[in-house]
């Protein structure tokens, strides 16, 4: 798997990138779009002491080393693409021998979750409640007009004094 980790792009960004660039990415990396993963860590990095949060974005590619031929034109794609995203980016890549991954495939289940697979809250919920107007206070309602009353009282007393 090729895993591009965004740090310091906000994860929905991430999200929405993923979508609209995961053809193109396999398409430089000559490979399936099963084979790339992307990673939206929800961290924040930070310099001396404020949040850079898409002002400055590291991507780490962690790639099998026999992809690293096509480097060049993958990070051009990356810089280029992401500057709608953010201001300041760097491309970082990390490759590995593939005899040094390993991995489970489940046989029983698809290995990615789809888009038909998530439903949204209110999918699932059904129609919303209405809210209650209700007198939340109805049992204590005598007990209340009554430290009202005395508060009314006190307050008559502490007037006279003055």
């Amino acid at each position: 798997m090729i895993l591009i980790t965004f740090a310091g792009l906000d994860p929905f960004v991430t999200g929405r990138y993923s979508r609209e660039h995961l053809e193109n990415l396999a398409s430089l990396f000559e490979t399936d779009e099963d084979e790339i993963c992307f990673f939206a860590p929800d961290g924040t990095i930070v310099h001396d002491g404020v949040e850079q949060t898409s002002w400055n974005v590291r991507v780490t590619v962690e790639a099998p080393r026999r992809l690293a031929a096509v480097e060049e034109e993958v990070s051009s794609y990356l810089l280029r693409t992401l500057q709608s995203f953010a201001i300041n980016i760097e491309v970082l890549f990390r490759y590995f021998d593939e005899e040094h991954l390993h991995r489970h495939l489940s046989e029983d289940y698809p290995r990615y979750i789809g888009k038909d697979e998530i439903r949204e809250a209110e999918e699932e919920a059904g129609e919303e409640p209405e809210p209650w107007l209700g007198d939340a206070f109805a049992e204590r309602r005598e007990e209340l007009e009554e430290l009202e009353r005395r508060l009314g009282e006190k307050a008559a007393h502490d007037d006279d004094k003055e």
